[in-house]
């Protein structure tokens, strides 16, 4: 694993001039991206902290999608309910109807009362042409064999070829997975509204990652992990997945964070948003290891801390 770890290093340094940058950060500095809206001060993933981000200045709002019984795909962070609606069940076995009568505001404060969970589409058609959006697609499927089945198949490619590629999504989709429902539809809604330029694609999943890669290059997809600063054959693991797919970017939480890591990830070419970070020192640390973006629940304090309000 090492070998090949170092194998797929070197080849994405000689690949590092085909990245992209993300066309709604600034032409200079440090990206704000706020986490599920501005949600320290509105409740998160609706449009009432969608708008609060966008007017404190944020360059991105972050949001999670999940998909309906009936196949739509709604905003929510959680699969449960009961934390922000106060009901009980979960989305993927609501219908949309159900959905809609819930109140995902209160539980933040009487003045958000009747706050909905918002559509994909809703947030997009809020976002155009005013403000970037982080799509996190939520991973809805135990992918684990598949995982197992893409790595063994990929032992000789350091990087994924058209070939393989094509192999890669016929065997997704003889799984049968539910998160390739879900990200095809996703993807459909950005080229739906002509927002491709406009949007980064992140997920924890592999799979989700793969299937948004192939199917939609004209889009950023960035990768997500927890890795523990002691896991390190997890971090072999999320940089081979990183390498082989030749995604964008890789999003770390800023206590996993290292030097080491950080100059993994550049000297190939990819970018870095650490999360989830409100207070200044911790921002200040990230940004100088090199961070190219914040994600926080409090943009207005991460604009002041990069000097930019």
């Amino acid at each position: 694993m090492r070998s090949m770890f170092m194998a797929c290093s070197a080849l994405l340094l000689v690949l590092a001039s085909c990245a992209t940058v993300p066309v709604c950060a600034p032409p200079a500095g440090v990206s704000v991206i706020a986490h599920r809206g501005a949600s320290h001060d509105a409740p998160e993933n609706t449009l009432a902290a969608f708008r609060l981000a966008r007017d404190m200045g944020a360059d991105w709002f972050e949001l999670d999608c999940h998909l309906t019984r009936d196949g739509l795909v709604i905003v929510s962070h959680d699969n449960e309910l009961e934390r922000t609606t106060g009901a009980q069940g979960t989305i993927t076995e609501s219908d949309y109807v159900y959905l809609q009568s819930l109140d995902a505001g209160a539980w933040k404060g009487a003045e958000f009362a009747g706050e909905r969970l918002p559509l994909f589409s809703e947030c997009l058609d809020f976002a155009k042409n005013s403000i970037g959006v982080y799509i996190e697609i939520k991973n809805e499927a135990d992918d684990t064999a598949l995982m197992g089945q893409i790595l063994k198949e990929a032992e000789p490619y350091p990087v994924m070829t058209p070939e393989f590629a094509a192999w890669m999504i016929k065997a997704i989709e003889a799984n049968g997975t539910r998160n390739l429902e879900l990200t095809r539809k996703t993807i459909a809604l950005i080229r739906e509204r002509g927002m491709a330029q406009q949007v980064v694609i992140q997920s924890f999943s592999p799979i989700i990652c793969a299937i948004a890669k192939i199917e939609a290059p004209e889009m950023r997809v960035e990768a997500l992990s927890g890795v523990k600063l002691d896991e390190h054959d997890m971090w072999e693991l999320v940089t081979r997945w990183l390498f082989l797919l030749d995604l964008d970017g890789l999003n770390l939480s800023h206590e996993s964070v290292t030097p080491g890591r950080m100059a993994t990830i550049k000297q190939a070419g990819k970018t870095v948003a650490v999360w989830t970070v409100d207070e200044k020192p911790i921002i200040d640390r990230v940004v100088g290891l090199g961070a190219d973006a914040i994600i926080t629940n409090r943009p207005d304090v991460a604009l002041s801390a990069l000097g930019r309000r």
